[in-house]
């Protein structure tokens, strides 16, 4: 099975939300080991204007989910896996 990936989008500086999802990513991280592929991107990218986002932190996983200007809980995210056939 290939990985998962989870792209996050954090503004610079971070706010709450950007250090929560920080937290989060580095606890699904060592719970799905090889199973994702995370990447973060901080402050202004050209991903970030390709794919639209208009408010971080913002987390796309797969090609499914997209959740903007809020970090999402632990449940959401790993729904999100599932749906991308990963659980």
């Amino acid at each position: 099975m290939s990985k998962v990936s989870i792209e996050a989008f954090l503004s610079v500086p971070p706010c709450s939300g950007g250090i929560a999802l920080s937290r989060l990513l580095e606890g699904i991280q060592r719970e799905f080991g090889e199973k994702v592929a995370i990447t973060i991107h901080r402050g202004p990218t050209p991903r970030l204007e390709e794919l639209k986002i208009s408010a971080t932190p913002a987390i796309i996983v797969g090609d499914l989910v997209r959740i903007m200007g809020v970090c999402p809980d632990r449940e959401t995210v790993v729904a999100a896996l599932r749906e991308c056939g990963m659980i």
